[in-house]
């Protein structure tokens, strides 16, 4: 087995792989209150990318990111875009052999819907519409219809970023199977204590009592779409002058503009049977892949798994 690109106790041997909008920001806070998990601060350190325009982490930073328990047993870090790249996780697998990983995952036409609000409250997706940002899938997987503000067409192809089936499967190419959990989001609200109990005997950590499970990074909406794609292109002239402060503009920006929580529904009806229709292999796919390993899903109902 080869050796870790990091000096002995000092990079990550904990992932949460993926996926965004699965829970991973409440999976990580849930973690960071066990002594034996220091999760990077940041949660998301994009060391590894892996889209373009991700900022630049030096080894050493990344290290320290981590560096905040002392002799604990795991070093965490949590960029959930991390699992839709191959490349990307091929070199973290090879970078750090005896890590072990955490994939949240939900259903596929859901985590679709909530990728396009969270590339709009980050000012990457001018379409406001799902429905129609759904049908110019491949126009941006081609490179056209990309706004300014996106650095990485990628971002925007929602079918290929929910397909989550897919990219576990490919992950499983450099991962064994033993050394990853995959976790449905729906199981956190149905029987948290149970996904505590299963994630903490995958790890071979004791169960922390008193962790406060209240759930994090709950859907927004956007007050002012035009402000908040001014900020992206302020970030983005930003980065391609080199400058790594700030300058106060951006922050001005982001208050005016800054999302708000929100109860309201997700995707119609008539579009989530389409979207669910497109992704039926990929969802037989993901349980096929969950059944031959840790796992924690709902069936009927009951949370049902194991680490």
């Amino acid at each position: 087995m080869s050796s870790s690109a990091f000096p002995p106790g000092r990079g990550p041997n904990l992932f949460i792989l993926g996926a965004p909008k699965c829970g991973t920001t409440s999976m990580a806070a849930y973690l960071q209150q066990h002594p034996e998990v220091a999760v990077s601060q940041p949660k998301e350190t994009n060391y590894y990318g892996p889209y373009a325009g991700s900022p630049g982490m030096s080894a050493e930073a990344y290290c320290e990111s981590m560096a905040h328990k002392p002799g604990a047993r795991y070093r965490c870090e949590a960029t959930p875009n991390y699992l839709a790249v191959p490349e990307t996780v091929a070199r973290i697998a090879a970078e750090n052999p005896d890590a072990r990983y955490i994939v949240m995952v939900r259903d596929q036409a859901d985590l679709a819907f909530s990728m396009h609000q969270q590339v709009r409250l980050m000012g990457f997706e001018n379409i406001a519409s799902f429905e129609e940002a759904w049908q110019a899938r491949d126009d941006r997987r081609a490179g056209k219809r990309v706004p300014v503000t996106c650095s990485d067409a990628r971002r925007l192809v929602y079918d290929q970023r929910a397909s989550v089936g897919r990219q576990v499967t490919d992950a499983l190419d450099v991962i064994p199977r033993e050394r990853i959990i995959v976790i449905e989001m729906a199981t956190l609200r149905a029987d948290i204590d149970t996904v505590w109990e299963t994630l903490c005997a995958f790890l071979g950590i004791e169960v922390q009592e008193g962790v406060d499970f209240t759930a994090q990074n709950l859907r927004k909406t956007i007050r002012f779409p035009i402000v908040l794609q001014a900020s992206a292109v302020l970030f983005r002239l930003k980065r391609r002058l080199g400058i790594r402060g700030g300058l106060g503009v951006g922050r001005a920006i982001k208050s005016v503009a800054a999302p708000v929580a929100t109860d309201r529904d997700s995707l119609a009806p008539e579009l989530r049977s389409e979207v669910q229709a497109f992704f039926a292999e990929d969802s037989r796919l993901l349980e096929t892949v969950m059944l031959s390993g840790p796992h924690l899903r709902m069936v009927d109902g009951t949370v049902s798994g194991h680490g």
